[in-house]
């Protein structure tokens, strides 16, 4: 199995550079702002309406967007992966929840239940997003969290059963590795067959008619950890075993990063390809944790330089009310001189946690209340966008964020409080 998948690997990426060689690569072109002078993006996590039933067909895909037609928001990312499982009918990987019997949490079951009824009935989910964007004028951006499988526990596994691939199961050897070369959960992009299996997914996503690939690195670190091939790597340019060292030495990121590079050449590839055929150049952005992006693999300078993205979401991997310095990120993007916009990225929620399935049950057995969660408020967005525009930001970016308000606020400068 490991030779097939491995062919497999070399001729997806032998076949994606042939057939885009000859394109040259473009500048950046950064969506337009839409109802407003600033940029407003909103990430859909494509699963979390499935396990509360809110999306149940087509129809509600539908509505979903046409939502936004009144709002500030130009693009709409649409996320296409729980785990490395996916929610719309792919040759690459299987629906999410396939095969699972014995669900952790009530919800979902009600998502991996609707989304293989809407693949029986035929309805491809992110094709109908995508048509639907067009018909809003928004553009649609399929989103692919880039590492989010689940480690498998004990006590519930259920997690890790819905949401972690085939592949995932069947290829424990190109996980990441911990120092005593313990299996670490996540897939390592230091492997091209870990490379060549998230491509493929991306470029079953081109063929439908979007107009973009987000690639969202703050869902969820590592990608890469003490491989084999990555600890020969360190010793051969320093000189030193990486094992005892800490996993965030910044002698880490320059290695990391070839590997992740060119990930997104690879994935610029596609777009450009199938751009072609769609007749229009097709988007690409990434949203990065401020902190960890260099030692994470994320050499932004370089994508940035390159006219690899056409958007930068600058944002923290933590709960939302952060705050940082944007204006660094802003610098580089305009010298780099490629166009690429620059948004500051607010994670809505500020409190909580997802419920687990423990909780569920006693909730299902009347034993206790919902969790509740606290979410940024529209005065609270608004005092923040004064200070991220001031900083450069050219629009703000919004993840766990359902409010219109918001959104039809946010595409305009607010006045600074007084």
């Amino acid at each position: 199995m490991k030779q097939k998948i491995s062919a497999f690997a070399a001729t997806f990426l032998l076949g994606a550079f042939l057939s885009s060689a000859s394109l040259p690569l473009p500048a950046s072109e950064a969506p337009q702002p839409r109802h407003g002078t600033k940029l407003v993006i909103v990430n859909d996590d494509g699963f979390s309406a499935f396990f509360s039933g809110r999306y149940k067909n087509a129809d509600d895909l539908r509505q979903q967007v046409a939502s936004y037609a009144d709002t500030s928001v130009a693009v709409f990312e649409w996320c296409i992966t729980s785990g490395s499982r996916v929610n719309f009918p792919s040759k690459t990987s299987e629906l999410i929840g396939t095969g699972v019997t014995d669900f952790g949490r009530r919800g979902d079951q009600v998502a991996a239940d609707t989304l293989r009824r809407l693949a029986t009935e035929g309805t491809d989910t992110l094709d109908i997003v995508a048509q639907a964007c067009r018909t809003n004028r928004i553009l649609c951006y399929a989103s692919m969290r880039m590492n989010g499988d689940y480690a498998p526990s004990a006590k519930d596994d259920s997690l890790s059963r819905q949401f972690n691939s085939d592949f995932w199961r069947a290829h424990p050897e190109f996980r990441v590795r911990g120092p005593k070369g313990e299996d670490r959960t996540k897939l390592s992009y230091a492997y091209p067959e870990v490379r060549a299996f998230k491509l493929a997914i991306l470029r079953d996503a081109a063929t439908r008619d979007i107009d973009g690939i987000n690639l969202d690195f703050l869902r969820h670190p590592p990608f890469f950890g003490l491989e084999e091939s990555l600890v020969k790597l360190f010793q051969e340019k320093h000189g030193v075993d990486p094992r005892p060292l800490p996993v965030t030495d910044p002698r880490w990121g320059p290695i990391r990063a070839e590997f992740m590079t060119t990930f997104l050449r690879d994935t610029r590839k596609i777009l450009d390809a199938a751009g072609a055929k769609h007749g229009r150049r097709l988007g690409l952005s990434a949203r990065i944790d401020h902190r960890e992006y260099a030692v994470l693999g994320c050499d932004i300078a370089t994508w940035l330089k390159a006219g690899l993205l056409d958007y930068l979401v600058v944002g923290q991997r933590t709960l939302g009310g952060y705050e940082f310095d944007l204006a660094p990120f802003v610098q580089l993007a305009r010298d780099a001189g490629t166009g690429c916009a620059v948004l500051f990225g607010e994670e809505g929620i500020v409190s909580g946690h997802d419920l687990t399935a423990a909780e569920d049950k006693l909730i299902k057995a009347g034993k206790m209340a919902a969790p509740q969660r606290d979410s940024l408020s529209l005065e609270h967005y608004q005092s923040r966008a004064v200070r991220w525009y001031a900083a450069g930001a050219d629009g703000i970016h919004l993840f766990n964020e359902n409010n219109r308000a918001v959104m039809r606020a946010l595409g305009n400068v607010p006045a600074p409080a007084h």
